[in-house]
């Protein structure tokens, strides 16, 4: 896997985490449009969603001081994958 890959996906994740949060925030201050359960089970994940968001962005600023070389040696650690043909 390339370095550029892991940097979208890192982003991507992140995209997808704060839409997430924001949706959270919606639901958990409108308990009379969403209902009392979904607003409570919001305001729960609220704090999971801080921890994801923060681990996110831990993760995406290690990643990008890491040099591409150690992307493509980890890439080829197991060599080259075994031929799953049918031997023909």
């Amino acid at each position: 896997m390339k370095k550029d890959d892991v940097v979208r996906e890192i982003d991507e994740a992140g995209l997808k985490i704060n839409d997430l949060y924001a949706r959270a925030w919606n639901t958990a201050f409108n308990p009379t449009e969403h209902g009392w359960g979904p607003s409570v089970a919001s305001a729960v994940a609220i704090p999971v969603l801080s921890f994801a968001s923060i681990g996110q962005f831990v993760s995406s600023a290690v990643v990008k001081q890491v040099s591409p070389s150690v992307f493509d040696a980890i890439s080829n650690l197991g060599g080259k994958k075994p031929d799953s043909g049918d031997g023909a």
